[in-house]
């Protein structure tokens, strides 16, 4: 497998690196954590739409730039790598996999409707939802949407006789309460009481797209909390040296290197794979176990270099501690993942 990426892949995360750049300074990501609706940038998010990158994964004829899973990836590695105040996790999960399905993608490319992925139950298993549908109507709870507040509508996974399914409903039709997060950032309980829904697909494809922008996500995170780290401990003198020139400051520093790197190599893998059309179970689980326990290292191991620092909100590292602390837990620990991963190698034919 080549990892080189291709003239549009390098244009993807170039365009979306000089907007997130230029946009996402200090005192705009301080700005929008005090604002009365946190982790929507609104004027970001319109660049973002007129940039086309809300389109990265829909087709031509639904408004988009019609690539991949991959540079779906690519462009929330990116939002990962600079915190981005805006749903684009939650926005491009959903895009993608209603345009897989072969969905109606209206609103979309151009940003002015927003859907988000329910998928999460309290104390459940994403993959066997106990929501159900029956009669054409959705019964259930889902919790810890992401971007649920500002969602113009939900894909919502629910139990279904022919097996487990993905069904699209309307914001008008459930019940939204906010969820306050660590993050800085709330998210939604939605409560589901006879709301009809539209089926888009199966489940196991939308959550294996979900599963792997997510890890996507916790890539960039790690990236810039490696390279605040570097940064820093290149500039902290102790006894008169930068600690970056005592041994176990740079052995913790290159662990963080080498964890960065397995993410980035797992996540590719899995987005490629996906892309393509083969399986990809295996290969989902295995990126989103390194981006859900190599993340979460990088992310201690960086609050442990920076010291006091590392705590500040005055400094940015905090922002990256809480992110990868959030997408480890989201959709499945790294131990989710290794339980996942045994299953699926103990049902191969040996």
């Amino acid at each position: 497998m080549d990892f080189t990426l291709t003239e549009d892949q390098t244009a993807i995360t170039s365009l979306a690196a000089e907007l997130l750049r230029d946009h996402c300074t200090q005192e705009a990501l301080r700005a929008d954590e005090d604002s009365a609706e946190p982790g929507f940038d609104r004027a970001l998010w319109a660049k973002l739409a007129a940039s086309g990158l809300l389109g990265v994964a829909l087709p031509e004829a639904g408004g988009g730039l019609g690539l991949t899973v991959l540079e779906a990836a690519l462009l929330l590695e990116e939002a990962g790598r600079f915190t981005a105040p805006v749903p684009l996790l939650a926005h491009t999960i959903s895009a993608t996999a209603l345009a897989r399905a072969g969905a109606p993608l209206d609103g979309l490319a151009d940003g002015s409707r927003l859907v988000a992925p329910a998928l999460v139950e309290p104390l459940g298993d994403e993959h066997e939802p106990t929501t159900t549908f029956s009669d054409g109507r959705l019964s259930g709870t889902k919790t810890c949407v992401p971007s649920g507040l500002f969602a113009d509508a939900f894909l919502v996974s629910a139990a279904t006789p022919e097996g487990p399914r993905v069904f699209l409903v309307e914001r008008a039709d459930v019940t939204v309460e906010r969820q306050d997060t660590i993050t800085y950032r709330p998210e939604a309980l939605v409560l589901l009481d006879g709301a009809p829904g539209t089926l888009v697909g199966d489940l196991a494809d939308v959550l294996q797209v979900a599963t792997t922008l997510v890890a996507a996500h916790q890539l960039g995170v790690a990236e810039e909390a490696t390279r605040l780290t570097a940064e820093y401990t290149k500039t902290r003198e102790q006894f008169g040296h930068p600690i970056a020139h005592f041994q176990a400051v740079g052995q913790r520093a290159a662990d963080c290197f080498i964890d960065t790197t397995t993410i980035r190599l797992t996540v590719l893998q899995a987005a490629w794979l996906l892309a393509e059309g083969l399986p990809a179970d295996k290969a989902v689980a295995v990126a989103k176990y390194f981006a859900s326990d190599a993340g979460q290292r990088v992310a201690r191991a960086a609050a442990h270099l920076h010291g006091g620092m590392g705590v500040s909100r005055e400094y940015p590292l905090h922002r990256y501690y809480i992110a990868a602390k959030h997408n480890e837990l989201t959709l499945g620990s790294g131990t989710r993942q290794l339980l996942a991963l045994g299953r699926l190698l103990a049902e191969e034919p040996v």
